[in-house]
């Protein structure tokens, strides 16, 4: 792949962050001095009128809190006149007095002690603050008046203070020249400021283009014929997660190509198994026949010759018998029919599986706690499984084993997996990459075609057959069957 000439993604990065950083710094150089005099001017004018106005806010905040000790102070002053109030009568109507921001009223003796009290409940404690007066009586004890105010008051006169100093600060400078040392200053700060930015997008770019550069050098090296070549960027940010699925994609694409590679050459052995089957069942009759023959006419009276040619006979008969199975076998490879979907109750079909009576004694089923329904052809996946759990049988009984075998089923959210666990011995590691190809078997008997043919059909399907890593929990080997998932809505009918 010929790479693209140019400027690189990184300094088209570090440009541009430079020039977004030392534009608006520039055109500040240039127009300083009028945003200097008219920032003065402006603020310098709305202090002037800013302050009249708080000093009048202020005199109204002054006037308002005198007002309100007047007015506590005369509410006091008229009810220590009161008679029942002067005598400390427990039975005095309190309520009655209560209003005016009066919420609290509390008749104490000399020593302190509280003669009767009566106090309302704010509706809102938090828009309301207490003021508290004490008026003695004439002749003895005191009242204790409680009055609310707004919480907001005090705090409001002592903000409007504050802004009325900061207010006359600036007005303040209204007839003073800005420094002309800031204007170098700021100077400074724009050249600190475009370094920084430059800085920062060298930085920023490399964090970027990194991860794509690992990228493209992973898609290279995949186009050059690398197709283990994977990319490493790190991290959990999005640029990670586009590398993760770049690798899952070049996985997905690898196991793709095995797939369509076995079919290739699994589609090759079908061509060569069905020529074989036509050219080896052809004479096995004629061969067959001219031997019978040749047992039956012989008269003489030679027995050590006579007996020789009935062995010949029977190991010729045995001999062709295994052709015959072996034509068997060769003409199913090649003569695969075409998958037909349709949904089907994966627990009907795993239970016909004990209909066989090779296999109902040895057969063990752990279903789902729900049903399971997938889009398969009937005939071909019981063959699968029938297949599997045959060689399961074999392999426990070759181990010593009774051969018992346990097919269990589930629905995953990317499909549904078959497991297959005997109690054999387990495929070997170095049997494990061509457990699979024809013709390869690891039994003392066996043409070595069926789990191909088992794998052939798994993969027309859309799913795969796979020999898991580990020991199965019976302690031998686990077949794994995976299947696109059909939902738990599909109909039956």
């Amino acid at each position: 792949m010929k790479r693209a000439s140019g400027i690189g993604l990184e300094w088209k990065l570090v440009i541009a962050v430079f020039a977004i950083v030392t534009f608006p710094l520039v055109a500040s150089y240039v127009l300083i001095d009028q945003v200097k005099a008219t920032a003065v001017n402006v603020a310098s004018n709305e202090a002037a009128q800013s302050i009249s106005a708080m000093q009048k806010s202020l005199g109204a905040y002054r006037e308002l809190f005198e007002t309100t000790k007047r007015l506590h102070a005369e509410i006091a002053d008229r009810l220590s006149k009161r008679p029942e109030l002067v005598a400390l009568d427990p039975n005095a109507d309190l309520d009655a007095l209560l209003g005016d921001g009066l919420r609290g009223i509390a008749m104490l003796r000399d020593d302190g002690s509280v003669v009767r009290e009566i106090r309302r409940q704010l509706d809102d404690p938090a828009q309301f603050r207490d003021v508290v007066v004490d008026q003695p009586l004439p002749n003895h004890g005191s009242l204790r008046l409680t009055f609310t105010v707004p919480a907001s008051l005090q705090p409001d006169y002592q903000s409007v203070n504050a802004a009325l100093d900061k207010t006359k600060l600036i007005e303040h400078i209204r007839t003073e020249a800005v420094p002309s040392g800031y204007r170098t200053a700021f100077l400074v700060l724009m050249g600190l400021a475009a370094l920084a930015a430059a800085a920062m997008g060298v930085f920023a770019s490399r964090i970027v283009t990194k991860p794509i550069a690992a990228l493209v050098t992973t898609a290279r090296r995949v186009s050059d014929g690398h197709v283990d070549a994977r990319a490493e960027v790190r991290g959990r940010d999005e640029m990670a997660e586009l590398g993760s699925a770049f690798n899952t994609m070049l996985d997905d694409l690898a196991q793709s190509r095995s797939q369509i590679e076995y079919l290739q050459r699994i589609g090759a052995w079908q061509d060569v198994a069905r020529r074989l089957a036509h050219e080896i069942k052809n004479p096995l009759t004629p061969i067959q026949l001219a031997v019978q023959q040749t047992v039956s006419q012989y008269k003489g009276d030679d027995p050590r010759f006579a007996k020789t040619l009935k062995e010949t006979g029977e190991i010729v008969e045995e001999e062709i018998q295994g052709l015959r199975r072996l034509v068997d076998t060769f003409r199913t490879l090649g003569q695969l029919p075409k998958v037909e979907k349709a949904p089907l109750a994966l627990a009907d079909l795993i239970e016909e599986l004990k209909l066989d009576p090779t296999f109902a004694a040895k057969l063990e089923l752990a279903p789902p706690a729900a049903p399971v329904t997938v889009r398969a052809d009937k005939l071909l996946l019981k063959r699968v499984l029938a297949n599997l759990v045959e060689n399961g049988i074999h392999a426990g009984q070759e181990a010593g084993a009774e051969g018992g075998v346990v097919v269990s089923w589930r629905a995953e959210a990317d499909g549904v997996t078959i497991s297959v666990d005997d109690r054999g011995k387990g495929v070997a590691d170095s049997d494990r990459d061509k457990i699979f190809e024809p013709y390869v078997t690891t039994k003392a008997t066996g043409t070595g075609l069926g789990l191909a043919i088992a794998r052939k059909i798994a993969l027309e399907h859309g799913g795969e057959l796979a020999l898991a890593p580990g020991r199965a929990p019976t302690g031998g080997a686990r077949f794994v069957v995976t299947l696109p998932l059909r939902g738990p809505d599909a109909s039956l009918t």
